[in-house]
């Protein structure tokens, strides 16, 4: 189960924070200040969202598995199907200019 963990989780994972490497080199090549705020703008609203969901996946998954850990599964099963979602609109909404 752990390789498969791995496989699903963190390897795609490791391709978004790379990526984001990547966008974070070009946005310091960036020179107007707008520029940035723009950029960090979206990408930093995008890494919340892929925070909450990896974050929930890999402790619900690759956490240390206990015998009396059914309270500590529900609270991550409620976090994971309803907390996560319904915070993905609210995230991307802040950057919105029109709810500022």
């Amino acid at each position: 189960i752990f390789a498969v963990c791995v496989c699903f989780l963190l390897f795609p994972l490791a391709l978004i924070l790379i990526s984001y490497l990547h966008i974070l080199a070009t946005i310091l090549r960036i020179r107007s200040v707008a520029g940035w705020h723009k950029t960090f703008s979206t990408c930093g609203s995008h890494l919340a969202v892929v925070g909450l969901f990896y974050g929930n996946a890999i402790f619900m998954y690759m956490g240390p598995g206990s015998g009396n850990s059914s309270g500590r599964e529900k609270v991550l099963s409620l976090f994971y199907s309803l907390v996560s979602p319904s915070l993905n609109p609210l995230i991307y909404s802040l950057r919105n200019k029109q709810v500022k």
